[in-house]
């Protein structure tokens, strides 16, 4: 018997990016300057997956627009960590959201550097959010409607405040209108 889907842990959180877990899932999202320490911290992640599924887990990292480069410092960092958790990663799924030619460089840059980089598990880069889930998904055979809506969600959780969208409102006002005057009749003439 297996357990019911669980629900987004957020792990860390700092000016450019967060990360958490969902059951055998490491989710992050870049939304501005990622340091070594945000780097890091992937490392409680990744101890929190261990611990509910032993034999691997599947990533999904999804990267906005206004998100920059990386420092040769972060760098370094994320492949130190990446050697460490090479073992235990199932897969990788990174996605690159954004129009135009920035995001659509990086797409290219980092499908190349997979092919090139020979990753002991597979690793496959994407432009939507849906398309970068269902694969994560498929990659650790887990079941598509247990997990999709969870998944998604947890990335939208991961936005920062400021690109959220605005509460629900909790009580409903009556409406307000304005009463536009009638206009004068034009004469005839």
């Amino acid at each position: 018997m297996s357990r019911a889907a669980g629900k987004l842990v957020v792990q860390h959180r700092s000016e450019g990016v967060a990360m958490g877990t969902l059951d055998a899932f490491f989710v992050m999202r870049c939304f501005g300057a990622v340091s070594p320490d945000d780097i890091r911290a992937t490392l409680k992640c990744h101890e929190v997956l261990q611990t509910y599924r032993p034999e691997g887990s599947v990533s999904i990292i999804a990267v906005d627009p206004n998100s920059g480069f990386p420092s040769e410092e972060t760098r370094r960092a994320a492949l130190e960590v990446t050697r460490f958790t090479n073992s235990t990663t199932l897969s990788v799924s990174i996605i690159i959201l954004g129009d135009g030619f920035w995001a659509s460089a990086i797409r290219g840059v980092l499908t190349t550097l997979g092919f090139l980089g020979q990753p002991t598990h597979p690793r496959k880069v994407f432009r939507y959010e849906e398309e970068g889930v269902d694969w994560a998904i498929e990659s650790i055979a887990e079941s598509p409607q247990r997990y999709r809506s969870l998944l998604l969600a947890a990335l939208e959780q991961l936005r920062p405040a400021a690109t959220s969208p605005p509460p629900a409102p909790t009580s409903k006002a009556p409406p307000t209108t304005s009463r536009i005057p009638p206009s004068s009749k034009r004469r005839a003439g």
